[in-house]
This record gives structure tokens, C-alpha cells and sequence, in this order.
């Protein structure tokens, strides 16, 4: 190999481990909750009613598809404008169709999970 090709693998590896994040245990905490409790409405599914990734045959996803008309992405995995007060309030409180969360549901330490895991960078 020549010097030229073994420095271009060696950038990419490099830059590619720079890119990496490391996943926090709040962060991998809060994905599995995520899952548990807020993607049955607001994930994503294989194939769909709509065309593409079939997010909108489920009713969150769908509704804030129809609220955000395409400016904001219908999945709340996609989102990187969520912050924490606006998590906390809507999954204590509900909005529109979307039922209160209890304590005895999700803890405060798994919300604060579910906080950690929608607003790790993307």
C-alpha cells in the first residue's frame, strides 16, 4: 500500500472515532423505557398505510405529522428541538389525546431517562 492510502485509512478511522458518541447510562436507561411506554404511539414501523417508513400508522407519530405538516419530524426519536421542561410537562400532564404518565408508570428517574435519551445530541 502507499503512504498516500495507508494516511487516508487512518484519517477515516479517525475521524470516525471522533464522531462517535458514547451512550450515557441515563441515555441507554431512557431509550428502554422509550420503548416501553412512548413508542406503541410515537415510533416507528416497517412499511404503512401513508408510503416511507410507515411512521404515521402509529397515533402519536401520526398526529404530530398532521400538527407539524413536515417543518418538524412526526418521530420524537427524530426531534432535536425537545427540551426537558416541555418532555417533563407533556408525559405529567398530557396533551390532546396523549393520556397523563403516573409515577407509578414512569418513575421520575426513568422520565428523567426519557429526557436524557430525546435530547442527546444527534
Amino acid at each position: 500500500m502507499s503512504k498516500l492510502t495507508i494516511f487516508c485509512f487512518t484519517l477515516i478511522f479517525f475521524v470516525s472515532g471522533v464522531q462517535a458518541q458514547e451512550i450515557t447510562f441515563a441515555q441507554a436507561s431512557g431509550k428502554v423505557v422509550f420503548d416501553k411506554w412512548c413508542t406503541p404511539c410515537h415510533g416507528r414501523v416497517a412499511g404503512g398505510l401513508f408510503g416511507g417508513f410507515g411512521a404515521n400508522d402509529l397515533p402519536g407519530t401520526s398526529a404530530l405529522g398532521v400538527k407539524y405538516k413536515g417543518d418538524l419530524p412526526a418521530v420524537l426519536e427524530d426531534r432535536t428541538d425537545l427540551v426537558p421542561i416541555y418532555i417533563r410537562t407533556v408525559v405529567r400532564n398530557g396533551l390532546y389525546g396523549m393520556p397523563i404518565s403516573r409515577k407509578t408508570e414512569i418513575s421520575d428517574a426513568e422520565l428523567e431517562g426519557i429526557i436524557a435519551y430525546l435530547t442527546q445530541p444527534r
